[in-house]
């Protein structure tokens, strides 16, 4: 099972550099002189704030489909026990984990929002 799940991943890898590849190709990144501009990952921001937020926003774009597939692989692996109640706790383990690991991403950038708001200070009422 480790090695599917090592196989799977290698597989996404390489279909993501794939894609970053044919993006590359596109007309919108090259520039008048025929080369290449590359884009910056982060953003525009200039604030530390901004970064983070602009970092949190591609970790739940990145975690999304790694959620769904880590639940697969749990149900799979309950599925496939065949009523050996370690391979079943080991199911559950994994979809337990991969939703905790979710909400972990999910409340940092609840975090961060807080924390950007405290920071900005209060706003000024206008009459």
């Amino acid at each position: 099972m480790k090695t599917l799940i090592s196989i799977g991943l290698i597989a996404l890898v390489l279909m993501a550099a794939g894609m970053m590849i044919v993006l590359a190709d596109e007309d919108e990144f090259a520039t008048a002189e025929g080369t290449t501009k590359l884009i910056n990952p982060l953003g525009t921001e200039s604030t530390i704030g901004g970064v983070i937020k602009n970092v949190l926003g591609g970790l739940q774009l990145i975690a999304i489909p790694i959620v769904g597939v880590m639940i697969l692989v749990g149900g799979f692996q309950i599925m496939f026990a065949g009523g050996d109640p370690e391979k079943f706790k080991n199911g559950k383990k994994t979809i337990l984990y991969t939703v905790i690991g979710y909400a972990i991403i999910l409340v940092a950038s609840g975090i961060s929002f807080i924390i950007q708001e405290i920071l900005s200070g209060p706003v000024p009422v206008v009459e």
